[in-house]
């Protein structure tokens, strides 16, 4: 029963105890306080009438800069889960303060002061409630649990609301349900401390030594981001527009129930009963299903879009019901879809500053919001500290809300692509960082180590910086390069002279003229190459006259002079020689091969077809320079590589992508054939599930270090790389590679925060397929289970799932070797490896 109900709310290993305690703690004070506001609203608009609230709206912000300074202090000094605790314990204390005052010593501002406490109380607990959420769970894990969680807000609406409607006369009145008040304070109390000890044992509290930071740094930077920016602007509207919502359901109460504080503590008790239900089932029904299906981008829009339509109904007809109503749908939704909503916008920001960020947004300018909302209500109806007012009713007060509203939705909608933008950011930092880093290494000892190398008197140490050198920019090196030319040692000068080619540097032209009469053949070969590639100098004319070349480079030289744009080019007859060169077979021809690819990457846009070939090369580097070339040819290379897309050779077929993308980041105004490339991307993704499929027949009686397993997973790892480059060229402004960097960082919010940026780029239809690959929160057989929906034929067996892995090239050794170990073995369902046939692989394992 209890795994059942585990599987319906979806809460995954190790996470029942961190949301059991969550959401009781958030239960418990959100129950508190909507005990207290029935209290609040019966002794406050019995004593006042609903039009002294703007007072005590704008008293409320005063509250708490004095009490907000000191409770950071504390913070910063004994540490946030601490003070939350003596922070509850603090407010029971006081509770019984006022319950004693108002039985013993009532004076006549003390509903209006304990009507401010309860608004403070209504700020500062529930931010620690769910700034405590916030500590527990990443990006992914809030999204799926923050509905779960937020349904505690609900359970305490619906207790507290209970207990209002209840208990007011058995326990004689509003202000013995004080007691109870207090009571509820001392268990919230008692809920952080069993969490903080519980939680902290099996370490999933995040700890660490506070840092201070003053309150005006803490806004400066606020106003500084334009993300931090928009929540800040946001919740100072929320502030003033639902707080002239509950202004309006003061007035139609105190008209219906005023003169009596039983009777409005009854019928608020009996409205939050009422809501906290409603509540309660969206929270446990929809919540989640909401953001996972639509994400923030839709329930960010959500209440302002419905409070304007009961605002609206309210300016068509001010009476009862439609207040009753609109604030029905205010209060159903903002502590459900709306909260949830809400605390995700802060989990992009650094887990570091998120809690400041977060107290100053809600505890000061929300309050703020409230102040500046209570006097314009003021001045909208009966006037503010002697100022006089414009007398306006329900009708003008909506009028002027449906405003205020339109400002928050537009604000929402701005809102929701900077929480996208935010993300990225925060993964492509971590992408920058990552390069950063290991360019740095390298940064640090060429600056140092490297120069010095290549200036040693020791030929290997010379060739051990060449080697690092080869693949960087030239700028760096060049100096020390072409001193290099003059080296006693033969390959070292060949090599100097090869990296100084490959990066174009044809100052050095008259040097390299004279090195063709060098001792060395390969030296003289390479200046030979040169030559011809980078100046235009007609090889067969320096051959005659110099002799002594092999037969490699007469041709590449031939081919480069032939293939070279000017008066002697002559495609038809440098596609001869290299089509020769291309075709010398096996080791003897890596050097004929690797030279037409050079070549050919010079002119990429000469012969296209010809580096196309080349992409099949068994010599990975030669695949390479074909790769890079391609990626110069422009638009003469598409066609050639979309033709290649369906390559049955998952190596190639990589080859193809990689070339097509690098083509892409060069070239992005390319037109390519999208309709192919979705079509290759679906079998991608059905050779990736189809991939999970056998993984889960065949890993249970294997070892992880089996080579079934660590050549199937490798072989995982690169299905999801074409995947992620293929969605690059279909959504080449999404910056996807961010993403796939961030999927593989080592820290749990990068990954979560990468996996929620694909949540929200993605297309839906994209979305519900890729994304359960990539959540670790996954399981293996909830990957099996939209695997035996998507591609059918599900592997049933260990050996079906050998069978399978026959279909691929670069798996079929293994898969051989492991059909024999099980036939040895006597696996009775084991075929033999002449029974079976490797069918043809088009995409993936099978597929």
């Amino acid at each position: 029963m209890v795994a059942r109900l585990r599987r319906f709310l979806d809460i995954r290993s190790g996470e029942a105890l961190p949301v059991s305690l969550t959401f009781l703690y958030i239960a418990v004070v959100v129950a508190a306080f909507l005990l207290a506001k029935p209290i609040r609203n019966g002794l406050f608009l019995r004593q006042y009438g609903p039009y002294a609230l703007a007072y005590v709206y704008a008293a409320v912000p005063l509250a708490l800069s004095l009490f907000v300074p000191i409770y950071t202090r504390v913070a910063a000094y004994s540490g946030q889960r601490s003070v939350t605790v003596w922070t509850l314990l603090f407010f029971a204390s006081n509770v019984l303060f006022f319950w004693w005052a108002f039985r013993s010593h009532p004076f006549p501002l003390l509903p209006g002061i304990f009507y401010v406490w309860v608004n403070c109380f209504g700020v500062i607990a529930p931010v620690q409630a769910w700034s405590f959420a916030n500590s527990l769970f990443d990006t992914r894990q809030a999204k799926r649990l923050f509905g779960l969680i937020g349904a505690g807000a609900s359970f305490g609406a619906i207790l507290g609301g209970f207990l209002a409607r209840v208990l007011v006369r058995p326990v004689g009145g509003a202000i013995n349900l004080l007691l109870v008040l207090a009571a509820l304070i001392v268990a919230a109390a008692a809920t952080v401390s069993i969490a903080n000890a519980k939680l902290r044992r099996h370490g999933l509290a995040r700890r660490g030594k506070p840092r201070r930071h003053a309150l005006r740094d803490t806004l400066a930077e606020i106003a500084q981001t334009p993300y931090l920016r928009l929540i800040a602007a946001m919740v100072f509207l929320v502030a003033i527009a639902t707080q002239w919502t509950g202004f309006q359901l003061s007035v139609v109460a105190d008209r219906r129930f005023g003169g009596s504080a039983e009777a409005l503590t009854r019928f608020f008790g009996t409205f939050n009963f009422a809501l906290g239900t409603v509540s309660l089932i969206v929270q446990l029904t929809l919540t989640a299903a909401v953001l996972r299906r639509w994400g923030v981008a839709v329930t960010l829009l959500l209440l302002p879009a419905v409070l304007g339509i009961g605002t609206v109904w309210i300016l068509i007809l001010p009476a009862f019901w439609p207040v009753i109503v609109t604030n029905a749908f205010d209060q159903g939704l903002r502590f459900s879809v709306d909260k949830a909503t809400y605390e995700l916008l802060y989990l992009p920001i650094a887990p570091g500053t998120r809690a400041r960020i977060k107290n100053a947004v809600d505890i000061v300018l929300n309050r703020a919001g409230d102040a500046a909302g209570g006097v314009l209500l003021g001045l909208a109806t009966r006037g503010f500290a002697g100022l006089p007012g414009l007398n306006l009713g329900l009708r003008g007060t909506a009028a002027i809300n449906l405003v205020l509203l339109t400002c928050w939705f537009a604000i929402a909608w701005r809102l929701r692509r900077e929480y996208v933008r935010t993300i990225h950011d925060s993964i492509r930092r971590h992408r920058l960082e990552a390069e950063r880093h290991s360019r740095r290494v390298l940064d640090r000892s060429a600056v140092t180590a490297l120069e010095e190398k290549l200036k040693a008197d020791d030929p290997a140490a010379v060739r051990y910086a060449l080697s690092i050198v080869e693949p960087e920019p030239l700028g760096p090196w060049r100096t020390a390069l072409r001193e290099l030319l003059h080296h006693d040692d033969p390959e070292i000068r060949r090599q100097a002279l090869s990296i100084l080619s490959a990066g174009g540097d044809t100052a050095i032209a008259p040097l390299v003229a004279e090195m063709l009469r060098d001792p060395d053949l390969a030296v003289r070969t390479e200046a030979l190459l040169f030559l011809s590639r980078q100046v235009g100098v007609d090889p067969v004319a320096r051959i005659q006259e110099l002799g002594a070349f092999p037969d490699f480079s007469i041709r590449a030289g031939i081919a480069a002079f032939l293939a070279s744009p000017g008066p002697a080019r002559n495609l038809d007859a440098a596609r001869v020689i290299l089509e020769q060169m291309i075709g010398s077979p096996g080791a003897a021809g890596v050097r004929d091969r690797t030279e037409a690819a050079r070549v050919l990457a010079l002119v990429p846009d000469a012969l296209p077809e010809l580096l196309v070939k080349l992409l099949d090369d068994e010599e990975p580097r030669i695949a390479r320079i074909a790769m890079t070339g391609l990626s110069r040819a422009g638009a003469a290379g598409v066609p050639l590589l979309e033709e290649r897309l369906l390559e049955g050779d998952p190596t190639l077929r990589y080859r193809v992508i990689a070339a097509l993308n690098k083509l892409r980041q060069l070239h992005p105004h390319l037109r390519l054939d999208r309709k192919l490339i979705e079509l290759l991307l679906a079998a991608e993704i059905g050779g990736h599930y189809r991939s999970h499929q056998v993984l889960a027949a065949v890993a249970p009686a294997r070892s992880a270090s089996d080579p079934v397993l660590v050549a199937m997973r490798r072989s995982m790892e690169h299905e999801l790389e074409r995947i992620f480059r293929l969605m690059a060229l279909l959504f080449p402004e999404a910056d996807l590679q961010d993403a796939y960097v961030g999927l593989r960082s080592a820290n749990p919010v990068i990954r979560s925060n990468a996996l929620e940026f694909l949540d929200n780029v993605l297309e839906p239809h994209l979305r519900q397929v890729v994304v359960p690959l990539l959540d670790p929160q996954t399981t293996l057989a909830e990957r099996v289970r939209i695997a035996d929906r998507l591609v059918g034929a599900p592997v049933t067996t260990a050996a079906g799932g050998i069978t399978a892995l026959m279909a691929d090239p670069g798996l079929r050794e293994v898969a051989r070797d492991a059909l024999r170990r099980m036939t040895a073995e006597g696996a009775a369902e084991a075929p033999t490896v002449e029974d079976v046939e490797p069918a043809p692989a088009h995409i993936g394992i099978g597929v």
